[in-house]
């Protein structure tokens, strides 16, 4: 039932009421999240940090949805097609002598792929194979040597959650 307010009730604070259990964030910090990367012939195990590495956007595409509508269909029918797991921005402060940057601009050159893997904060650990598709260095007064270079995923994601 819903309450009714007078006009002598309008002068009154209305109360807040709380809840019983407060919800807490399950919110993870992004501090502590680590690229690393080898060439796709190299041992397994053997994985190298991308240096400098302040940021990330992953993994922008999305799967195709495929038009399966039939003459006697009363509305659009659709099945989803294969995935596409689209870019990976990453940021990073640039130093050409570092093995890893020199890596990464090779991979652009030649047009290797290469094996990566996001090491998220919480343990999660996402392992893709990607193009580096970009590799633009900007320099500006009173800054860092900069880029944001793009990775273009090619084919699946393998994800490892940590234990809850």
């Amino acid at each position: 039932m819903a309450e009714t307010r007078t006009p002598q009730d309008d002068k009154k604070p209305i109360q807040a009421t709380t809840p019983e259990a407060p919800i807490s964030s399950t919110a993870v910090p992004s501090q502590g999240t680590k690229l690393e990367y080898r060439k796709q012939d190299e041992d397994d195990s053997k994985f190298s940090e991308v240096a400098n590495f302040t940021d990330i956007s992953s993994f922008t595409g999305s799967a195709n949805l495929v038009d399966v509508t039939r003459l006697n269909s009363k509305g659009r029918e659709k099945k989803r097609g294969m995935q596409d797991w689209g870019q990976v921005t990453i940021a990073l402060h640039v130093n050409m002598k570092d093995r890893s940057h020199q890596a990464l601009f090779n991979a652009r050159k030649d047009g290797s792929i290469l094996k990566f893997k996001l090491t998220l904060s919480d343990r999660t650990v996402i392992t893709f194979d990607a193009h580096v598709k970009d590799f633009p260095i900007a320099a500006k007064i009173d800054q860092m040597l900069a880029s944001s270079v793009n990775l273009e995923v090619s084919g699946d994601l393998e994800v490892s959650f940590p234990n809850s």
